[in-house]
């Protein structure tokens, strides 16, 4: 086993683009890391496939129901107030920064992550983690973080704060942890780049760990650039991105003295939190939600209940979820029957119990209706992890269908664990809604990426992530089947430290 792991985590990865780049050359580092190891091209996301709620999933191992963030916005029935971690920021505006910074310091990495990091698990058992612009970094060392000038200056943003992050802790230009050797790395970027958590600030603090030899027994990279840009262009427009952190990688390695060397004691794997599916450049790609369910009274975005109303619409890019003030079957089928007359809607689901479907989980689309369960009965059948389902009604809903006994999904990978890793939340939208590829959901004061790129969804496209995985003393083989779930468990094998879950259980 390795001494050592360092997971790089590039934003919005998109195995499409970038599995054929690494396999002619075009990556060339990340070919040769393939090639001393094994890369997968299909590792599956979790649903909603966005990246707060991914992010966490992969550093948890986790499924939404577990870590708790449940996608980039959701409502806190706990709180009574939205949470929310997106990329526009019509929250903020209504919020205030102070909010979101308190949300973004303290709350996502404090009392909303509910499942430990393996920041937390690996230090526990003695040994050093780093996390370098991770956006989920809960550890178990206070360290205290300042806020950059340009937002300290706005009403109601602290100056300072103590988050609990690991032993090394790097955060844009709010924490500029000093390695053990006292280098502080150098403050790069602003507000549009997740307040200086951007991928050159991150290739420095790796170049410099690497040139002193400081790398913790377990270290988080995380490239953030690739998801704006995707955004905008693409994701085939946005490779020259990506090779920047090929190049990056490579520069790290030759600062410790080539990467052979490197893979002598440390285990490299790379993988995405999801990845990109591009919105056709049309305004008929986008679908306004808020018109869509104009005959509900709808709850002012980003803020609490009202007394009149029935829904709370909580966009996430391709997919939405829908809180029910007073749910009913009544008003549970409506919703669905309304979002369904758009025909640009692809998925609407809910738990089955608010409708009397028999079974755990109903899923509904232009193709008909579909319920499942865990476990067996008259149609079920095993996915590739092991689990067991059985289901009735049209299987064409999420592009099912079985060989041998062996669950297999066309175009919705691992749809039916995916579906119940958000379901099963306390906190979710009683009603999760996707949107067909080529299109995306908005709402008043967002805006899709006409003519760009989005995520979120049940689909494929939003879906897959590549996974390469390298060094570590010993050659090493990947699962045929893997999710990001999997990722956390295949760090913790690499080190040696027992977990609850292993790689590829259900």
């Amino acid at each position: 086993m390795a001494s050592k792991v360092l997971l790089v985590v590039i934003d919005a990865a998109t195995p499409h683009v970038v599995c054929p780049a690494v396999q002619t050359g075009r990556l060339p580092v990340m070919r040769r890391l393939a090639e001393a190891g094994d890369m997968h091209t299909q590792s599956v996301s979790m649903f909603p496939s966005i990246t707060p709620a991914a992010t966490s999933t992969i550093i948890t191992g986790t499924y939404t129901c577990e870590h708790g963030i449940a996608g980039a916005s959701w409502f806190d029935t706990t709180k009574n107030e939205v949470a929310y971690y997106g990329d526009d920021f019509w929250i903020i505006v209504r919020e205030g920064f102070g909010h979101f910074v308190n949300d973004f310091l303290l709350r996502l990495n404090g009392d909303r992550m509910r499942a430990p990091t393996l920041f937390q698990m690996v230090e526990r058992t003695g040994r050093t983690a780093g996390s370098l612009n991770y956006l989920v970094y809960k550890g178990n060392v206070l360290h205290k973080v300042n806020v950059p000038k340009l937002v300290a200056s706005l009403p109601g943003v602290p100056l300072s704060e103590t988050v609990e992050g690991p032993s090394l802790l790097c955060l844009g230009d709010f924490a500029g942890a000093r390695t053990p050797h006292g280098h502080k790395p150098k403050e790069k970027g602003g507000l549009l780049h997740r307040f200086g958590m951007d991928d050159a600030s991150t290739a420095s603090m790796l170049k410099d760990l690497a040139g002193k030899r400081a790398f913790p027994d377990f270290t988080v990279a995380y490239f953030a650039d690739n998801d704006y840009v995707s955004h905008e262009v693409g994701p085939v427009a946005a490779l020259p991105v990506i090779e920047r952190v090929d190049e990056a990688l490579g520069e790290t390695f030759e600062a410790f003295g080539g990467m052979d060397r490197f893979l002598e004691e440390t285990a490299v794997i790379i993988t995405s939190d999801h990845g990109h599916c591009d919105v056709l450049a049309t305004p008929a790609a986008v679908i306004r939600l808020d018109q869509v369910l104009a005959d509900f009274r709808q709850a002012a975005l980003g803020a609490a209940w009202r007394t009149k109303d029935e829904i709370m619409i909580c966009p996430n890019m391709r997919a939405a979820q829908i809180y029910v003030q007073q749910p009913s079957a009544e008003i549970i089928e409506r919703l669905a029957s309304t979002l369904l007359t758009h025909p640009d809607v692809d998925q609407v689901m809910w738990r089955s119990r608010l409708t009397g479907d028999d079974g755990q989980y109903t899923v509904v689309s232009h193709r008909g209706r579909l319920t499942f369960s865990r476990g067996s009965g008259p149609n079920s059948g095993t996915d590739d992890f092991g689990g067991t389902w059985n289901w009735s009604g049209e299987e064409t809903v999420l592009g099912l269908s079985v060989d041998g006994g062996s669950l297999h999904f066309d175009h919705y990978p691992n749809a039916f664990e995916r579906i119940a890793g958000v379901l099963d939340l306390e906190q979710s939208g009683e009603v999760w809604v996707t949107a067909k590829p080529g299109c995306e959901f908005e709402v008043p004061g967002g805006k899709a990426h006409v003519g760009g790129a989005s995520h979120g969804a049940l689909h494929a496209l939003d879906s897959y992530s590549p996974v390469i995985m390298a060094g570590g003393g010993s050659p090493m083989r990947l699962p045929r089947a893997m999710r990001s779930v999997d990722i956390a468990p295949l760090c913790m094998q690499i080190l040696g430290i027992p977990m609850r879950y292993r790689v590829g259980e259900p």
